[in-house]
């Protein structure tokens, strides 16, 4: 059997994963990642307009990271779908041409 036959049998190891987190794990790590950030901004050397301005700086960066990646997403699920289209436009063709091919292979036999 070939690899896409086996393809309904794969388990992907990040399902396990998923099913492995719950609720509960989140709530903990949300409630870690709020006290790191709190103790950070406790312990910094730098005066609260710097810290301000730096949490700015970053939440702009991170919202420019973010609105990149979702251009980026929605271009290639644009030309995911030009392809598709394609794909849906000449399967017909293509599927006569295999057939006519597949005649032509068992009548020379």
């Amino acid at each position: 059997m070939g690899d896409f036959e086996n393809i309904e049998n794969y388990d992907s190891p990040a399902e396990d994963l998923v099913e492995a987190v719950d609720g509960r794990d989140l709530a903990f790590l949300a409630a870690g990642i709020a006290i790191g950030a709190g103790l950070a901004l406790l312990l910094t050397p730098k005066r609260g307009h710097e810290v301000r301005r730096a949490i700015g700086r970053g939440y702009r960066r991170a919202i420019e990271g973010l609105s990149d990646r979702a251009y980026d997403l929605r271009e290639r699920a644009h030309d995911l779908r030009e392809r598709a289209e394609d794909l849906r436009d000449h399967a017909p063709n293509l599927l006569r041409f295999a057939r006519r091919a597949a005649e032509r292979r068992f009548s020379e036999r």
